[in-house]
Parts: structure tokens; sequence; C-alpha cells
């Protein structure tokens, strides 16, 4: 495809079509050949748009010396002078201004009328021109033989440069058709390329494609505005973007540009001066377009030119300096940057009148931008296959690096699963080891359990013997007294009987009365009930012992049942009466309770221990001093809640931390085994209620007791 572009080139170059030439006149001599006027031609300079064609066909023209006219950036109005020599049979020729970026171009053709004049140029919308082509055309007649006058108005605001060709009808025909495939050449090449790289960025999503695609469209409009085919085909009827496309289009072409080199060589890495001057030139470009907005075309195109130099030059010296490290990708895109980079130098240098004007400075810039392309996808895809080797490589060394993991993996499994049986081997011998000591802890629990409810029922026992022995020993002490009341009222009737039958009943009755004046009937009569009351007080007094001992005696049942609470714990205060200190007042407010679905053996030790603790706490005081212990049960829907409050001298925070702990005690030793408590709270844990302290140094302490009503048994 690359070389298919230089024999093309080669004719265009060939097809600059030659005159004979006299003086400053143009000699048509073949109708089949198209002539370019070069610098047969005169020019006037104004500086200001006031001229007009009367004013200006008097005057002298200043010949042309150029190879072309040019004129430079000037915001002058130029009138150009061309005269034509028809020496063919054919009288209708063509004047073409072959330059679509002029911004204003008027022919003005005298005939015996007076001057005909046609207004064109990018000022205008294009379907106002008389023909269809990007070039400015004006058709004249001239008889053969014959001799004719043209005269030209011409502006821009870039370079005004002004190449002409004049030719007949056919003749330039067949040069359009030969720059339309060219062009047409070109710019397929330009969009294949560009969908070939949009397809490959979609496929691979890497960003240097992405600005390479950007890059490639920005050219692509940049060489169709120069040509002019981009306001002919695109924006037609929008000829402000006509006028502004020749600044803002290589502004984005540059800035895009190096954009694309930084990503695609990482630029960064190599040399972060090279970061800092994009930057520089991409607010170069920038102002130079803004500038064009404001009208300040001539400062635009200086600086938009200049930032082209720069670009061009600090690309190329980077992309040489990468290359020379050995990067494949920074060779290729040196070579299309040079390649690039003389076709735009020798197309700046004929705006600037260095070179001469002609088809090989005029494309040879879309020809270095279409090899450049070309060699841009080639780095792209040399890249692409550097990095599948890269990957690759990247893979076998990631399946080296598995297998040897693999090795070691089974390795260490192995190892592992030994080390593992070894353990497992260990951890049994530990298991049976633990299950004895575990066995063994369990006995002596449950040994302390039981040395815990001996002493509990030690102290019961004592209690309960006191308590006993006191109705009995009155019982015991009313017997007697009792007895002897009873023989006496015994005497008193048999005397009674023996005086009714007795002949002197009335000496016998006297003598009975008298005797129960002796013995104060009235008096042992009265001893009698005074008697048989205690001894009936002394007997339910035994009962009521026997059956608080009867209720507290359920320790050991191991079914779940409803129980009054109340009850128990009325019954424990029963045993606990005889050790109930005398400065101790009992105060209790028992709400009515539901039926609580409880170990009630268990729950009657909770209140043994904790009342307990409490009579002894407040015993240790004065016997003056006076105490009082709260008893108050509450319930609501789920809970029934206990308080048993003392007015002791309450726990400091550290002993109350630590009370429920197993054989914790504040006790003197052999007073307790430290194991109340903790038998408290397990059995609270195991009926699922909770248990809280209350306390303060010097006021006393409270237990709080929360049971619910439906059993929710925690076995943990």
């Amino acid at each position: 495809m690359i070389r298919g572009i230089y024999p093309l080139l080669l004719v265009l170059i060939l097809v600059q079509q030659s005159s004979l030439v006299f003086g400053q006149t143009i000699r048509l001599v073949d109708e089949h050949q198209v002539v370019h006027v070069k610098n047969n031609c005169s020019y006037l300079e104004f500086t200001q748009d006031t001229a007009t064609i009367h004013a200006v066909e008097g005057l002298d023209f200043i010949p042309v010396h150029k190879d072309v006219p040019n004129f430079g950036i000037s915001s002058s109005t130029f009138w150009l002078k061309v005269e034509v020599k028809n020496e063919t049979r054919e009288s209708d020729y063509v004047l073409q201004v072959a330059q679509p970026i002029l911004d204003y171009v008027e022919f003005f053709d005298k005939t015996d009328s007076g001057y005909i004049s046609i207004d064109l140029g990018e000022h205008r919308t294009f379907k106002e021109r008389l023909y269809y082509d990007p070039n400015y055309l004006y058709v004249f007649e001239i008889e053969p033989e014959s001799t004719k006058t043209l005269f030209l108005k011409v502006q821009a605001k870039e370079n005004v440069q002004v190449p002409m060709l004049i030719g007949s009808r056919q003749a330039m025909l067949a040069l359009t058709k030969k720059k339309d495939v060219f062009s047409g050449i070109y710019l397929g090449i330009m969009l294949v390329m560009l969908l070939y790289n949009a397809f490959i960025y979609i496929s691979t999503r890497d960003r240097s494609y992405f600005y390479y695609v950007i890059y490639l469209l920005f050219v692509i409009l940049t060489q169709s505005s120069i040509h002019g085919y981009s306001f002919q085909y695109l924006w037609p009827n929008l000829p402000v973007i006509a006028v502004y496309n020749s600044f803002l289009f290589p502004s984005l072409v540059g800035i895009s540009g190096m954009q694309f080199m930084r990503v695609f060589l990482h630029t960064r890495r190599h040399s972060k001066i090279f970061d800092k001057l994009f930057y520089g030139v991409t607010a170069g470009y920038l102002l130079g377009t803004l500038l064009s907005f404001f009208g300040v075309f001539a400062g635009s195109f200086i600086l938009i030119e200049a930032c082209a130099v720069v670009a061009a030059t600090s690309m190329m010296i980077m992309a040489v300096r990468i290359a020379r490290t050995g990067d494949r990708p920074a060779f290729f895109f040196s070579i299309a940057w040079a390649v690039f980079l003389f076709g735009v130098a020798l197309y700046v240098m004929k705006d600037f009148g260095v070179l001469p004007y002609n088809n090989f400075t005029y494309y040879m810039m879309p020809v270095g931008s279409a090899i450049e392309v070309m060699l841009l996808s080639f780095a792209l895809a040399d890249r692409i296959n550097i990095l599948k080797k890269e990957k690759e490589a990247s893979q076998a060394e990631a399946l080296r690096i598995s297998l040897e993991n693999e090795r070691i993996i089974r390795e260490q499994n192995a190892y592992l699963e030994q080390k593992v049986q070894e353990r497992t081997i260990e951890l049994q011998e530990t298991n049976e080891e633990l299950v004895v000591t575990l066995n063994h802890l369990k006995e002596t629990q449950a040994q302390l359990v039981d040395a815990e409810k001996m002493a509990s029922l030690g102290q019961l026992t004592a209690g309960i013997a006191h308590e006993i022995n006191n109705p009995i020993n009155f019982v015991s002490a009313n017997v007697q007294p009792l007895r002897l009341d009873i023989q006496d009222m015994l005497s008193i009737i048999d005397q009674y009987s023996q005086a009714f039958s007795a002949d002197d009943v009335e000496a016998r009755i006297k003598e009975v009365e008298n005797f129960k004046t002796e013995i104060d009937f009235e008096y042992i009569r009265n001893e009698i009930s005074e008697l048989l009351v205690g001894i009936e007080d002394g007997a339910l007094r035994t009962s009521e012992i026997v059956k608080g001992l009867k209720t507290f005696s359920r320790l050991d049942e191991s079914d779940l049942k409803p129980a009054d609470l109340n009850e128990g714990l009325q019954s424990t205060l029963v045993l606990l009466r005889n050790s109930i200190p005398d400065n101790v007042e009992v105060v209790t407010d028992l709400a009515d309770l539901p039926p609580v679905e409880c170990f009630p053996g268990k729950i009657n030790q909770i209140f043994m221990n904790i009342l307990s603790n409490a009579l002894q706490a407040m015993k240790g005081k004065s016997i003056d001093e006076k105490h009082v212990l709260t008893i108050t049960s509450t319930t609501d829907e789920e809970n029934v809640f206990f308080s048993i409050k003392d007015t002791g001298p309450g726990m400091t925070d550290e002993v109350k931390a630590r009370i429920f702990e197993p054989f914790f005690t504040t006790k003197d030793v052999g007073e307790g085994t430290g194991l109340g408590l903790s038998i408290v709270f397990k059995i609270i844990e195991t009926h699922g209620g909770h248990i809280q302290v209350n306390t303060e140094v010097g006021k006393g302490t409270e237990f709080i007791i929360t049971l619910p009503v439906t059993a929710k048994l925690n076995t943990n």
C-alpha cells in the first residue's frame, strides 16, 4: 500500500503542465493541457478593503517574483492581475484558485458591457458556489487568437497563497479527477486505519489505541479541511466552522499526537521534562486557538505553527532517545514520525515561501501522514506481539511456579499429614487424661456440694432442734401442774360422788365445799385452761416447724413441678427463726405469685443460703443497733422477682466481683465452705434466671432474684 503511493505522487508531481509564456502573459497553446500560472501574474496590496475594480484596473501592478503568489500571513487585501492569450481553437476556459482555505475570492472579467464579478470564499455557504468543487473555479470565454485580462481580489486569515491554474473544461476535469483519486486513496487509507484501530481498541481496551484513534480522527479532519473536503461534505451550510477549522484542528492534532506518544511509549518513565513540555505546548495550542476566536488570526497562526515545530521536534528527539534503549515500538514510532515530519516540514516551508509551491510540496504532508499512520499501526501491532510474547513468557513462568508450588504443597501435605497423625495421637491421649480429670472434678464437685449441703443441714438441724425443744419443754413443764390440778379435780368429783350416796348429804356437801375452798377451786380451773392453751400452742408450733421442714426437705427432687415460691420462702424463714438475732426485724411484702415451674427444693436452697448470709451479716453488729431484713416478691407476665435486702455492712466492689466464685468467702476459717453463693448462682442459671447484687459499704446489700414462670432450663 505504501509503495502504491509513490508512483501516484510521482504522477502528480510530473503533471505540472508547462506553457510558453511571453513576459507576464500566459499563452494557451494546447486545450488538452492545464497551465500553472505560477509567477506569471502581478499584484497590488491594499491595507484597507476600499479599492474597486475601476480604481485598480489602471494602476501599475507589481510582478510576482515567487514561484506562486505567496504573501505570507497578512490581513491586507490583494488584487491579482492575469493576462491570458489564447492560441488554441477552444474558447471556454477555467481559472482555478487551488487554495480552498482562502476566506474571500472574487473574480472580475471584463466584457463589452463592463466587468462581471463572481464572489466566492469560505464566508459563503458551499451551495452558493457555481461549481461543486472544493477549489474556487471561474469559467471565462476567450476567443482564439485573442488576449484577456482577469482580475482577482483575495483575502485570508491564514497564510495568503494563491496558486492558480488555467485550462479547458476537459483538461481541468481530468486534473480534478486525478486529484480526487489521490484524495480518495488517502482518505480511504486513513479511514481504514481509524476503523481498524478502533476495533482493536474495543477488543483490547488498550489506552494507546484510544488516543491513536483520536489522533487519526483529527488528522483526517485537518487534511480534509486543508483540501476543502470537510467544508464540501461535512458542514457545507456552516461557513463559520470552515473559517475556524484551520486553527482548531491542527491544534487538536498536535495535542492528541503528543498524548498518544506519552501513553504509547510511556515517556514519563524516561523523561519528566517531556511531560512538562507537553503541558506547555498544549497550553500554547489552546491559546493559539483562543486567539483565533477573538480575531487575532495572524498571532494565532504563528503561535500554532511554532507549537507544531516545538512538538514535532521534541517528539522526534524523545522517540529516538527511547528507541536507542532497544524499545521496538519506539523504533517504529521514530521512523513513522520522521516520515510525517518530513512532509510537514515541506508543507510549512512551502507556506513560508522557503520552498516552491508545487504538487510535491502540496501533497507531501498527506502522503507523509498516510505512511506515518500505517507505520504506527505496525508499531501498535508489534507492541501487541511483544505483549503477547511477554504474556506467554509470564504464563510459562507462572506455570513453572505453579508446578513448583504444587510439588511443595504435596511435600507439605505429606509432612502435615504425618504431624496431624502424631498430634491426633497426642490429643487422644490428652483427651483421655482430661476425661479422667473431669470425672475426678465431677466427683470433687459433688463432694463439695454435699459438704455445702451438710453444712447447711448442720446449721438447719441445730436451729430446728432448738426451735422444737422450746415448745416441747413448754409442754413438758405444763404436764406435771396439769396432772396435779386434774388430781384435785378428780378428788372433788369423788367427794361429790360419796356425798350424794351418804345419808348426810348436806354435811358431806359442806365438806366438799370446804375442800374446794382449801384447794382454791377457781384458781385450779383457770390454771387447767391456761395449761391446756399452752400445750396447744406448743403443739401448733411443733406442727408448723414440721410442716416447714417437710417443705424444705425437697432438696433432692429431680422433677420439674409448679410450686408456690412464697410458701417455700416462708417455710425457710420458719426454719431460720431461731437464727434471727434479737436486734433484727424481718419485714415481708409478698405479692400473689403464680405457680412457678421449677425444682422447689433447689429454690428453697437459694432462699436458705441468701437469708443465712444476710442474718449472719447483721449478727456481727452491736446488739443495741436495730436492723431490718426486708423480703419482697413481685411478678409480671413472664417472671417472678424476689428481693432480699439487709442493713448489714455491705461489700466493696472487689468483694462484690468475686462473691459467686467457688471457694471465695469473707467468713472466718471453719465458718463456711465458700460454695453457698456459687451454688445459688448455678441454680438460678440452670432455671434460666439471673441474680443482681446491689451493695454499698456501710448501708447493706440487696439480692434481686429473677426466675421465669415457665421453666427455661439451661443445662450448660
